[in-house]
């Protein structure tokens, strides 16, 4: 049964199709609808009780046809469009606090971020399997990584833990490579007594055949948020250009490790201490790509 654009409007994502048509801003801009293997509409971040039905109620419509994904933003009363063909997809990532979540795509020109309500997290999982699946079927892992021998899953903590139970669920293939819990660190330069230290998220490093996939139980941009948040980072192997550990600029004792893609640059903190995630990342140094 179809409902109006209005009566239908909430924090879910909707896949197009009869019941939940294209946003009347969009039409005249996505020719042919029915052609994409996935096509799904994002609603604007407003309270439910001020929508009013004349209002374009949708910021987003995504597609994934056979060669890419096609993304249309509202400006106003005008929409773009940007698109990255999987072949130029260099990662992808999930990052997820309570009920914001942010999709971003990484391409060759840099990154594409998606804002979604975690209600809709299936669907956008849905997208990311896509992508997931165009990246190469065979092995291009490198040979020569070092795991850390110490590490098993009872060693990782609750909310990490629960971020491997759930890839299982989805059917994503890995091993352990290496754990950086969360940890704290005082930024380099004068230090105050009243200073506090800045918490990092902790780290999961797996991998498979086909990618580099990372977890972290925390938002590094903004510390003191790690207990609530968590994010899902995929790597395809083919795209993975570099990876460097090095000494922070930033903070008196922490080494940060970044992973260089096409169009960006990924980064994580390891405290020096930690020879297990030490040794894999330098491994990943020496003998990735």
């Amino acid at each position: 049964m179809r409902v109006s654009e209005y009566d239908a409007f909430g924090p879910w994502i909707y896949e197009i199709d009869e019941d939940h048509p294209l946003p009347p801003l969009f039409v005249p801009y996505v020719e042919h609808p029915e052609t994409y293997r996935m096509l799904f509409k994002l609603p604007r971040d407003i309270e439910r009780r001020k929508a009013t039905p004349d209002m374009d109620l949708y910021d987003y419509v995504v597609g994934a046809d056979e060669s890419g994904i096609r993304i249309w933003s509202r400006r106003e009363k005008a929409v773009d469009s940007t698109g990255i063909s999987f072949g130029e997809t260099g990662g992808v990532r999930l990052y997820q606090r309570l009920l914001k979540g942010v999709c971003t795509l990484y391409g060759r020109e840099g990154a594409v971020t998606l804002p979604y309500n975690t209600v809709s997290s299936d669907t956008v999982w849905k997208l990311l399997e896509l992508v997931r699946q165009s990246w190469p079927a065979e092995s291009t892992c490198p040979e020569g990584l070092v795991p850390d021998p110490a590490l098993t899953e009872e060693k990782v903590d609750i909310w990490l833990f629960n971020q491997l139970r759930d890839l299982r669920t989805r059917g994503v293939a890995f091993e352990l490579d290496a754990y950086q819990p969360c940890w704290s660190d005082f930024r380099a330069g004068r230090r105050f007594p009243w200073t506090k230290p800045e918490e990092f998220a902790g780290t999961l490093y797996l991998h498979n055949d086909r990618e580099l996939l990372l977890l972290r139980s925390g938002k590094p941009e903004k510390k003191g948020e790690q207990k609530y948040s968590t994010e899902f980072t995929a790597i395809p192997w083919t795209s993975l250009k570099g990876v460097t550990l090095t000494r922070s600029d930033d903070y008196a004792g922490t080494l940060a490790a970044e992973f260089h893609l096409p169009g960006s640059v990924l980064r994580t903190e390891v405290e020096p201490a930690n020879s297990g995630a030490v040794h894999f990342l330098e491994s990943l140094a020496e003998n990735g790509p």
